[in-house]
């Protein structure tokens, strides 16, 4: 049984086997299981159900040493995710993904996931911070691939995974334990252990099932020795300058009317000059193996059977999951080596409480479950490297004399950038509470149906400060946030914050869902329909507060000069009367005046119908749809009459973003052949994706990064799997997806177009990012029993990902425009030898990278005699490096990679 219970945790899509609890299950006569699976909110075999699903046994996570989520993707052809790290990822199916916004603006710039993760029946989706749960004492992990609307409502729009935890056994005592120890190749050591325990307290009436772990997990990215400054180069002939944008722009403006302007290395011909640099250093952070993570938690199951028809179960989980270092290596640095200057540091703790009674009244199921969640992050890091990128950190790291127009150059007002020693603080809490009702009819009667009730209060509250002032600059205030923006967190800053959210976002949902199937030949011909009224209320309140307002920095009273350069320092004096506040840069209370909350209603539809070749074999048609919410930005536009060349109505519409919505088309096929020996599973569908949310950083429009509906797109796909076990201890198993997807064009919205035009959207005919056209795995396992009792297993497994692009927004551009003092601004300029007109991109920054297909070998092989097993297993065999996600959101380019080369031992034992 356990190779076949094994070799479906290798499957695509197509209608994966799964190990669950209290499931009736074949005898082990050599054909592939047969196992029952709640994916449908019914108890149904797997392969019976006309859905594509995808799933992993509690035993084979065990196995395959799943420790958290990334590594399960590896097991999921459908499956993709955009990850910086443990606790920072978002996960996409059938490649219905455009990129994710950078980790300290998820909470309040991050689109809600398109799709939908469960604990039981308890949603616990969060914008790209999906819950890194650690797999212990899992009965199974499922996956459904394609819309899941009709059942599973808001953001299921790529699909829903369900993880399904282990329930009390009311009738007998079991117990369990493992422990973990593995060594990566030129990483720290990584071990952990995790146990179980299954009281029956009153038998057949009353149990409780316990489970607890830790795991520690060694780090292999080094952080080595660097040192950074505001980055200037000068450019040469034919080429402008590159470095911080805003010194760019003003190297460029000082060359108006200026014949054979050029830039030199301390400014330009025209009169720019380029500032003092201070450096920073790393030296205090220094550390090989930097990136370690530690999981620590636990769970509790209540389970008190009232009577024959009616039962409680009440379930607790608490999870702390605590990071040091970044888990993306910097390939400027070296090979798994960065560079970072201040601490990164991430604490990220999950409580879960689910309250579930089950019933039945005459001939009708009944089952309500009410959850409530408190996901709290706590995430700091490094952010040096923004200087790179950030229009506006010359006024945060330097004197007024390098940032204000009115002063550039000016010596009295000090020309010196200091070290830019700026980081991020993120305290994001998700506090959700949802209910659920829902009724079901007798699966053996000619016509079932599932109706549900679901009311869903989410609450998103984000404190995000950004420590860009140094005291050196004159930022020597500790000031508090801007009480019109604090109103409903009332939130406290740590010294030194230069830029603050302070903001909830809550989005309420209520839904009717019903699903109903009627055999038109009984056991032959199924016909099943479905609808969903929904009813979502999305809100959001606070705003942000900035240091980017005068009265905020001391006075420069006095400068000394640089003897090298000529270039002055500011001494800086006390103000008369020193702030208390920080300036209010967004009060959403007035700025989202008259659209905020917003109500959005609609009905979601699916329609399939079956056909069973015989008890084994059937094929499918199915039309199903899927929706996410919209929201609110922050701030659409620097200008609220026009921004980047967007009009005043344009800037007025990107207060807001409206739901995207999908339409799936899918022909499948679900066949058992030869006495269940092999079972072949596929799914081809056709998906129509309008009106993509799309997190963008556009400084010409917004300081802020903003979401629209920028782009629509179309996917081709076919997925599947096909298991074979050819004699009793040998199973071959194979999966794959294959995703042909394209942009078809920018939506009809006014920044939309404009970024189109600007070339920041990727063209029509683009794939759609983090998307491989094929990818897949093949795998075999092999096992038998000596006559001693003793059962030797061995097992490899081979797996590719075809080559990606990381975003659909091809770059970031910042356009010409006036931004310093010099004359002639907002006309033609020539530096170097290039024309540069008003509204020209002149700093390109790149958003879209090239990740290469990659291959990954893994194997293992061990024993289980009576309750013990040990497992001897080597990962990453080829110790290579998979561009599994790559971004540059924090100023410079950063790779996710898998971890290197690993061997490890895990030993087992259960009663």
């Amino acid at each position: 049984m356990s190779s076949a219970i094994v070799a479906v945790a290798m499957l695509g899509a197509g209608g994966t086997p799964v190990f669950a609890q209290d499931a009736a299950q074949t005898a082990d006569d050599g054909g592939i299981e047969q196992i029952v699976v709640t994916a449908t909110r019914r108890d149904e075999a797997a392969n019976s159900i006309p859905l594509a699903i995808q799933a992993v046994g509690g035993k084979q996570l065990e196995q395959l040493n799943v420790t958290n989520f990334e590594k399960l993707v590896e097991y999921l052809p459908s499956v993709r995710t955009a990850s910086r790290g443990p606790g920072i990822s978002s996960i996409y199916i059938r490649g219905l993904s455009t990129d994710t916004a950078g980790s300290q603006i998820l909470g309040v710039a991050g689109v809600q996931p398109n799709v939908a993760l469960y604990i039981n029946d308890a949603p616990a989706s969060t914008p790209g911070r999906n819950l890194d749960i650690h797999p212990t004492d899992i009965n199974r992990i499922e996956v459904l691939a394609g819309p899941q609307g009709t059942l599973f409502g808001a953001n299921a729009m790529g699909g829903a995974i369900r993880y399904i935890t282990n329930k009390p056994d009311l009738a007998e005592f079991h117990a369990g334990f493992s422990g973990n120890a593995s060594t990566t190749k030129g990483g720290a050591p990584s071990f952990g252990v995790d146990a179980f325990v299954n009281l029956p307290i009153v038998k057949d009436k009353l149990g409780l099932r316990l489970a607890v772990y830790s795991d520690h997990q060694g780090g292999y990215i080094d952080n080595v020795a660097g040192t950074y400054r505001m980055p200037w180069d000068a450019g040469g002939p034919g080429r402008l300058p590159t470095g911080n944008p805003l010194l760019v722009q003003q190297a460029i403006q000082s060359c108006v009317g200026v014949v054979n302007c050029v830039a030199t290395a301390t400014g330009t011909t025209g009169g720019f000059r380029v500032p003092l640099r201070r450096s920073i250093t790393n030296n205090n952070f220094i550390e090989d193996n930097y990136n370690d993570a530690n999981y620590n938690g636990g769970r509790g199951t209540l389970t008190y059977q009232i009577d024959e028809d009616w039962s409680i179960e009440a379930m607790t989980l608490y999870q702390e999951l605590k990071t040091n270092g970044v888990f993306d290596y910097a390939p400027g640095v070296g090979d798994l080596k960065v560079q970072q200057y201040g601490p990164n540091t991430l604490k990220d703790t999950i409580s879960l409480t689910t309250l579930t009674l089950k019933g039945r009244l005459g001939i009708l199921d009944l089952i309500y479950t009410s959850s409530y969640q408190d996901h709290h992050a706590v995430q700091q890091a490094d952010y040096a490297k923004y200087a790179n990128i950030g229009l506006f950190m010359p006024y945060y790291n330097c004197d007024r004399g390098v940032y204000y127009a009115g002063y550039a150059n000016s010596a009295a007002s000090g020309q010196t950038c200091y070290s830019p020693a700026n980081s991020y603080k993120v305290n994001d809490r998700n506090r959700r509470w949802t209910q659920e009702f829902r009724i079901t009819t007798p699966s053996d009667k000619r016509v079932r149906a599932t109706l549900g009730v679901f009311y869903d209060v989410n609450r998103l509250y984000d404190i995000t400060q950004w420590n860009y002032v140094l005291p050196d600059a004159g930022f020597v205030y500790n000031l508090a946030p801007n009480p019109a923006v604090n109103q409903e967190i009332n939130a406290g800053v740590l010294p030194g914050a230069g830029f603050v959210n302070t903001i909830l976002r809550r989005d309420r949902q209520f839904s009717v869902y019903g699903e109903a199937s009627f055999d038109i030949i009984p056991d032959k011909l199924i016909l099943t329909g479905g609808a969903r009224y929904y009813n979502e209320n999305a809100s959001m309140y606070g705003g942000s507060s900035t240091s980017f307002v005068g009265g905020i920095r001391q006075n420069c009273s006095a400068v000394t000069t640089d003897p090298a350069t000529g270039l002055t320092t500011c001494v800086y004096t006390p103000l008369a009367t020193p702030p208390t506040v920080l300036g209010a840069s967004s009060v959403l209370s007035t700025r989202l005046a008259g659209i905020n909350p917003t109500t959005y209603t609609g009905v979601l539809f699916k329609g399939n119908l079956t056909y069973k070749l015989d008890p084994t074999s059937l094929v499918y048609l199915t039309y199903s749809e899927g929706f996410r919410p919209g929201g609110f930005n922050r701030k659409g536009c620097n200008n609220p009459n026009g921004s980047g060349g967007l009009s005043a109505a344009a800037c007025s519409a990107n207060r807001a973003y409206a739901p995207d919505s999908v339409k799936n088309y899918e022909l499948g096929a679900k066949l058992g052949l030869f006495d269940r020996k092999l079972q072949v599973n596929l799914a081809a569908y056709i998906i129509d994706w309008r009106d993509i949310q799309i997190a963008a950083f556009d400084q010409n429009i917004s300081n802020q990064t903003f979401v629209n509906n920028l782009a629509n797109a179309r996917i081709h796909g076919i997925e599947g799997d096909i298991t074979a076990r050819p004699s009793h201890g040998l199973t071959l198993s194979a999966g794959f997806s294959y995703n042909d997807t394209k942009l078809t064009g920018c939506s009809g919205s006014e920044v939309a177009q404009t970024l189109c035009a600007q070339g920041v959207i990727a063209p029509a005919g683009t794939p759609l990012a983090l998307s491989p056209k094929f990818q897949g795995n093949v795998r075999v396992r092999y096992e038998w029993e000596m006559e001693n009792g003793l059962k030797p297993f061995v097992q490899a497994g081979f797996h590719h990902v075809g080559s990606t692009i990381t975003s659909d927004l091809v770059n970031v551009n910042i356009l010409y425009a006036c931004a310093s003092p010099y004359s002639g601004c907002g006309v033609p300029s020539t530096i170097n030898g290039v024309t540069v007109n008003p509204g020209d991109a002149i700093t390109n920054l790149q958003n879209q990278f090239t990740q290469p297909a990659y291959n990954t070998v893994e194997a293992s092989f061990g024993f289980s005699m009576d309750n013990w097993s040990l497992t001897v297993y080597g990962e990453n065999l080829t110790n290579e490096r998979p561009q599994l996600f790559t971004s540059a959101n924090d100023g410079e380019k950063r790779v996710t990679t898998s971890r290197p080369q690993t061997f490890g031992l895990r030993v087992s034992y259960k009663m």
